[in-house]
């Protein structure tokens, strides 16, 4: 099936395909799609979902927008109340295409050229992507590889002050432009929404948890104070479970000069320190290559010596 369908992302917000994460409502899910096309995956259950999912996806921007379209695959996607909200990667080996090559290719990737560009929406064709791609000379091969779900990562830290929240959330914008699925209060918890529950859930399904440690977060982990308090209780949890686990990883933001204090879990761990000074962006390359797991490339082995004798 992966070579006779593919997705079709289509939005209008100029932002919509420059991170990792995206919504689509549930009302504008197979909009301009032919209904055969669209009966494998109408109940839109896990399986239905899984099959999607599969699919090469096109993501493109409206017509107005101009913009350059991505091809890649959804990694993931979640039910909320009004909209399907995914996560999604970008396949490295193919360019982001020019909205004029984009445009001469609408009548072969069935895209309707004077409504479906002009209407964000998530359509399903019959069309074998890659093949049109590659007839096209866009691509060198006839085939789409399987792209990687991005990491997903939650940031535990305390209100310190208005400048740390931004600080914080300026920190959480960069992982996201450099690929990391960040999930940060500031954006996604809302008024009225149980924070215990937002908590839970971030600690629980993400892969990594940033573990910001000033001096005012070890102190209120310790004295099990406020949010800090329940999240290091949550990640004490983990930890019990799991002794072994790389998951919490300690971000040091402390006053440079004296020797940095961790909460009584992560003692101990290998930590990444941001504080501010000539060494921040070194570190933060540090982080992104670990949330990655891109890893230093080891050095070859060499010969073992020749004996020598005297």
């Amino acid at each position: 099936m992966q070579n006779a369908y593919y997705n079709l992302l289509m939005s209008g917000n100029a932002e919509a395909w420059t991170g990792t994460s995206w919504a689509m409502e549930y009302t504008r899910v197979f909009e301009h799609t032919h209904d055969d096309v669209k009966r494998p995956f109408a109940a839109l259950d896990d399986t239905a979902i899984a099959s999607l999912m599969n699919l090469p996806t096109l993501f493109a921007y409206e017509k107005y927008l101009r913009a350059p379209s991505r091809v890649g695959r959804i990694t993931e996607v979640t039910r909320r109340q009004t909209e399907f909200a995914f996560t999604f990667a970008f396949d490295p080996t193919v360019s982001p295409m020019p909205y004029d090559t984009f445009t001469s290719l609408l009548r072969d990737l069935d895209i309707d050229p004077k409504w479906e560009v002009n209407r964000s929406h998530w359509a399903v064709k019959n069309v074998d992507l890659a093949r049109v791609l590659h007839t096209a000379g866009f691509v060198s091969s006839p085939s789409l590889q399987p792209q990687a779900r991005p990491p997903r990562v939650f940031i535990s830290y305390s209100w310190d002050s208005p400048e740390h929240r931004a600080w914080v959330a300026n920190l959480a914008s960069s992982l996201r432009r450099d690929g990391v699925d960040v999930i940060l209060d500031q954006w996604q918890l809302g008024l009225g929404e149980e924070l215990s529950t937002f908590m839970v859930n971030g600690v629980r399904e993400s892969d990594r948890v940033l573990v910001i440690c000033t001096e005012q977060y070890v102190r209120k982990g310790k004295e099990r104070q406020g949010g800090v308090g329940y999240e290091q209780m949550l990640v004490s949890s983990q930890i019990m479970q799991s002794v072994g686990t790389n998951k919490f990883v300690p971000v040091v933001r402390q006053t440079q000069g004296i020797a940095p204090v961790l909460p009584d879990d992560l003692a101990g761990r290998m930590y990444v320190d941001l504080s501010d000074g000539p060494n921040a962006a070194v570190a933060y390359q540090q982080l992104v290559h670990n949330l990655h797991n891109i890893r230093a490339p080891l050095p070859p082995l060499g010969p073992r010596p020749a004996a020598s004798y005297s």
